[in-house]
């Protein structure tokens, strides 16, 4: 079964924007796209730059900031090269004013 846990309140991130959280282990990346909130690793799997700090491309994507890498934030899929093995996703939920993830 899976734990949510809280990460942020709503409003904490702009659309456009993401912010890095570490939950447990993991460093996730919480993505604002106009109101949908999109959960993934934020570790990209071609060089370990964090996605965090990358720009949203093509509506729904992440392009990672060291060698342009492209993810979907929906699937965690590579849509671009040099990454060729996908980041994980996360189920994200609002629960009153928290924004919770569950990883």
């Amino acid at each position: 079964m899976e734990t949510f846990v809280s990460v942020a309140k709503v409003g904490d991130i702009p659309p456009g924007k993401a912010q890095q959280f570490k939950v447990g282990k993991t460093l996730i990346s919480l993505w604002n796209l106009n109101g949908t909130l999109y959960a993934i690793n934020d570790i990209c799997t071609h060089e370990e730059e964090y996605l965090s700090e990358g720009e949203m491309v093509d509506g729904c994507c992440v392009e990672c900031p060291a060698h342009g890498a492209i993810f979907d934030l929906a699937t965690g899929a590579v849509k671009a090269l040099p990454a060729t093995e996908p980041v994980q996703t996360y189920p994200v939920r609002i629960e009153g004013d928290d924004i919770q993830v569950a990883v």
